[in-house]
């Protein structure tokens, strides 16, 4: 029983490993078809690089379906779409023949078998009953002799029928399955890649199939000899050390040594030596070589005949021993031995270095000695070897050219960086020099306008965090600086500025900041005073110091200062208001007499707010229903009686009349003082027009028409269009309005006198200059100040000063008078000194001089139109 169970294991056991075999054996056999697919396949895809010409390709295409299937009678169409014709270009059949491969129209072929499969675009498997319900219907017909079977698969490219491709059986024994159907469709794809690929190359094969052929032969042979394991490894090392040699070589020396050590390893090269083309090509170089008989060769020479240039000519390799050299000397091809190109040698080979397809130059070695014999396969050795050489001798080439640029690079990075630097530098000293001009002013080198007010708000700040924190605001005007700038020139004014700035910094501490905000007018931080008084002391300070004389040359002039405080008394003050505020007290110390300063308290800003008011009022005046003439009579003192009248302009404001000193410094503010004057001129000429039997007229206008000529012909073009006759009119100047050495004042002076009006210089002694305009100025008429005709009753001096005034004007011809007569005294003082015309309330109170009905009232001009 146990030997009958072991059997039965056995016979198990035996008929498993059978039903293994069978499996291993159809997988064996379905692994070696598709081995054979694939194989068809890689044998297709080496058909577009391999084959010389179409035909062969067809051929090829044969070959490979037959070692798929039965192909004896195999055939392929091709379809030309701009022919519409279909072209036999390989056809092998047993029974059927087209012995031209001629073109068939597509028509014609449509019918068969053949171009039904083009027509549809569909692989078609012969079906007998398919076949005759084909030709039934006249979808085709029969063209050739019947098959037993056939199988036909359309060429698609690019989504377009090009084409077909067809095997067919005329016996039992050959069949066509679905399977196969489908593997020769599957093949059919590749087959039309592979002939896509021979087409686009068909043209190139041409002209490089001589070139190919022997590339291909060499590289056979030197795939004979690599096949040699000992030889392929020493070759191998070989070539990575040449290519190790690139990178680690320290100079091109150092590369070129260990190159002939490394190439020794593989040929004989006791003589050896590397020729390269210099840029121009027209030189040979050699950077280096060793030789038994010829160590003093040039480095450089032309080209000329030689071996190495023979291989450069013809860009291969060559192999020359005597019976080679004795032909190409006898085809001219070489140029018999001489020093020139050195000691001929008994073998030479010599290998072109190529880079992207041009010779740069020559490898070779060389013997002159029986024992050394090279063959063949040393110039094929050296041939493959000077591939790598050439590469790494173009690496070297670069990697030095690389250095030496970025050597040059680094320098002139390096120095383009210190330039950078120095351009940082001198911009940031720019910079600094831009900041420093845009805050500070440019002639004392004093804090500007901007720079005050970022200091002033920063204190402002600090005011806000820290409420005990006190502090008070400047404003500083140097008086009778317009004087001395008009009077000595830019240049001295320039030199007061910069002494009156040097004068208020010695008053000031080193906490406080001074600022000139422009002209003559100065402004000073008093940081952290403890009481306004500390202010007050400072302003003191200042005017003092201003009060000593400003010497220039050899003369000495006075000024003084003005100076107008602002304490800083809230925590939500602000800049603008402490500015306008500390303006405003210095325009009051001004109107009270100069020489003194002003702590702004509200009354002050109650009169500037009443400025602003009276301002804006007489920008809304009209001519001529705010604005009046006032006539003053101008009296004979010895006889009472009026020999000319004054007419001074009022304003009528509310049930008041304001002289002309309550807003003509409004006017001039506002830009209204020419049209006033003109209006006034204007209305004049309008009374003198219209009473011929009027004495002269005296009109008092700013000297601000005498600074250009077409502001003097304007008043001229007033008298002349009202008919009045000039010498009925006398124009008075006040003597503060006029600057010493004005010409242009003068000349407007000049033309004025020439015209014919009178020229009267009102409110005479004012100034220090008064003689000077009596002597150089063409006036006809002197009027005495009033404070001299209110003293000339009870003071000595006072009438001693007149009477000489008097001598003067009369040896000069001009007119004297005074104005402000108020009592006998004063009229009997001024009759005993000389001067015999006057006028002043002793004579009576000014009479309205009515004015002449308008058409429409004249509005003020302002500033702009003015």
């Amino acid at each position: 029983m146990q030997q009958s169970s072991e059997l039965v294991k056995k016979q198990k056991e035996i008929a498993r490993l059978r039903k293994a075999v069978a499996r291993l054996q159809e997988l064996a056999l379905k692994y070696r078809e598709s081995e054979v697919v694939q194989k068809a396949l890689f044998k297709i895809s080496e058909l577009a690089s391999s084959v010389t010409d179409m035909q062969q390709f067809y051929q090829s295409v044969h070959n490979i379906i037959g070692d798929l299937m039965v192909a004896k009678n195999f055939f392929i169409c091709l379809y030309d779409h701009a022919e519409d014709t279909v072209k036999f270009v390989y056809f092998v059949d047993e029974y059927d023949d087209i012995p031209s491969l001629e073109s068939i129209p597509a028509d014609l072929l449509g019918k068969g078998l053949t171009g039904y499969v083009m027509r549809t675009g569909k692989p078609f498997l012969y079906d007998k009953e398919v076949f005759a319900r084909l030709l039934k219907n006249g979808e085709i017909r029969d063209l050739g002799a019947a098959p037993v079977d056939w199988l036909g698969v359309p060429l698609h490219s690019d989504s377009r029928i090009i084409g077909a491709m067809v095997v067919q059986s005329y016996t039992e024994d050959v069949r066509y399955s679905e399977a196969d159907k489908e593997l020769f469709l599957f093949v059919s794809q590749h087959i039309v890649n592979a002939l896509d690929r021979v087409r686009q190359r068909e043209m190139m094969q041409a002209e490089i199939e001589h070139q190919t052929a022997k590339l291909r032969q060499i590289n056979d042979d030197l795939k004979s000899e690599i096949a040699e394991r000992e030889r392929a490894q020493q070759l191998s090392s070989v070539l990575f050390s040449i290519s190790e040699v690139t990178n680690t070589s320290d100079s091109m020396k150092s590369f070129y040594e260990q190159l002939h050590r490394q190439i020794g390893q593989l040929i004989n090269n006791e003589n050896f030596f590397v020729a390269l083309l210099d840029d121009d090509k027209k030189f040979l170089e050699f950077p280096y070589y060793v030789d038994a008989f010829d160590n003093n060769l040039q480095k450089k020479r032309p080209l000329g005949r030689g071996m190495t240039e023979y291989v450069i000519r013809h860009k291969k390799p060559v192999f020359i021993e005597k019976e080679k050299y004795a032909v190409l000397l006898s085809e001219g091809e070489v140029e018999g031995s001489t020093s020139y190109y050195g000691t001929q040698p008994t073998q030479w080979l010599g290998s072109p270095l190529v880079v992207d397809d041009e010779v740069i130059g020559v490898l070779s070695v060389q013997t002159y000695s029986d024992d050394v014999q090279y063959k063949q396969d040393d110039l094929e050795l050296l041939n493959f070897v000077s591939q790598h050489v050439a590469v790494a001798i173009e690496r070297r080439r670069n990697a030095d050219e690389v250095r030496r640029v970025n050597a040059y690079l680094e320098r002139k990075v390096a120095e383009r960086t210190e330039e950078l630097v120095s351009e940082i530098e001198r911009r940031k000293k720019v910079e600094e020099k831009l900041f420093y001009d845009a805050h500070h002013d440019a002639l004392t080198g004093l804090p500007n306008r901007s720079m005050f007010t970022e200091r002033l708000q920063q204190t402002l700040k600090h005011k806000r965090r820290y409420p005990h924190h006190n502090f008070a605001v400047l404003f500083v005007d140097l008086d009778r600086f317009k004087d001395i700038n008009d009077t000595l020139g830019h240049s001295a004014g320039d030199e007061f500025l910069l002494e009156a700035s040097r004068r208020i910094g010695e008053c000031i501490r080193d906490n406080d900041t001074i600022a000139r905000l422009g002209g003559d007018e100065f402004v000073i931080l008093l940081d952290m005073i403890r009481h306004i008084d500390d202010a007050c002391d400072i302003a003191s300070r200042i005017i003092e110091k201003m009060k000593l004389p400003f010497v220039f040359g050899e003369s000495e002039h006075y000024s003084g200062a003005s100076v107008g405080i602002a304490e800083c008394k809230s925590r939500n003050d602000s800049a603008e208001r402490l500015l306008r505020d500390a303006d405003a007290a210095m325009y009051q110390a001004k109107s009270m007499g100069r020489g003194r300063y002003v702590v702004f308290d509200e009354s002050i800003h109650k009169d500037l707010v009443a400025s602003l008011n009276r301002e804006t009022e007489l920008r809304h005046a009209q001519f001529d229903q705010d604005f009046i003439l006032q006539k003053f009579t101008v009296h004979e003192l010895g006889k009472n009686q009026p020999v000319a009248q004054e007419l001074l302009l009022r304003w009528q404001r509310d049930d008041s009349l304001l002289p002309a000193e309550r807003f003509l410094a409004i006017a001039e503010k506002t830009g209204m003082t020419m049209a006033l004057d003109q209006w006034m001129l204007t209305r004049c000429c309008e009374l003198l027009a219209n009473d011929e039997t009027a004495p002269p007229v005296y009109v008092c206008i700013s000297a601000k028409h005498l600074f250009k000529l077409a502001d003097v012909k304007a008043l001229q073009e007033i008298i002349t269009q009202s008919g009045v006759a000039p010498e009925r009119l006398i124009l008075e100047f006040s003597e503060t309005e006029l600057h010493d050495n004005s010409k242009r004042q003068l000349s407007c002076l000049r033309q004025l006198a020439d015209f014919g009006v009178g020229l009267a210089l009102n409110e005479f002694g004012r100034s220090a200059g008064a003689l000077q305009y009596i002597l150089n100025y063409p006036f006809t008429h002197v009027k005495l100040d009033p404070r001299f005709v209110a003293d000339i009753a009870t003071s000595q001096r006072a009438q001693t000063m007149v009477r000489n005034v008097v001598h003067l004007c009369r040896d000069l011809g001009i007119e004297i008078s005074a104005s402000g007569i108020e009592n006998i005294d004063q009229q009997k003082a001024l009759v005993h000194n000389g001067v015999n015309v006057g006028q002043g309330s002793l004579f009576g109170e000014p009479e309205q001089v009515k004015s002449p009905s308008q058409d429409e009232p004249t509005q003020v001009q302002s500033a702009g139109t003015a």
